[in-house]
């Protein structure tokens, strides 16, 4: 699996190809850890190429979503696969996370908010 992290405006775009399991869920958990120990406050995690999401993935998304939650952060999911989806639907948590169908349609969202109070 691979993690990579791009930046936007203020929100940190954490990008995933490839399989969430026990043995790759650290790298994720390490790519969020970086953008809360530089102060980041806003994480989108897409997982448009995400195949698959052990209930380890799902344990790592859960704790970095508490924690940007205590330094009042935020986090959002984007662009998730229907198996992925349907971990989500089987945990029950599908309704804790922002979920959005594609990464535009945050960024677009975003924009509007920003356009709004401008």
């Amino acid at each position: 699996m691979d993690v990579t992290v791009s930046e936007r405006d203020d929100t940190a775009i954490v990008s995933v190809d490839g399989r969430i399991d026990a043995e790759s869920a650290e790298r994720l958990d390490s790519a969020i850890s970086a953008v809360l120990a530089r102060g980041g406050k806003k994480v989108l995690v897409n997982l448009e190429k995400a195949a698959y999401m052990s209930s380890s993935g799902l344990r790592v998304l859960l704790g970095k979503f508490r924690a940007l939650r205590r330094v009042d952060g935020e986090m959002a999911l984007c662009s998730l696969q229907p198996d992925v989806y349907k971990v989500f639907l089987l945990a029950g948590v599908h309704e804790v996370f922002p979920i959005y169908v594609g990464l535009d349609e945050i960024l677009a969202e975003d924009e509007k908010e920003e356009n709004e109070s401008s």
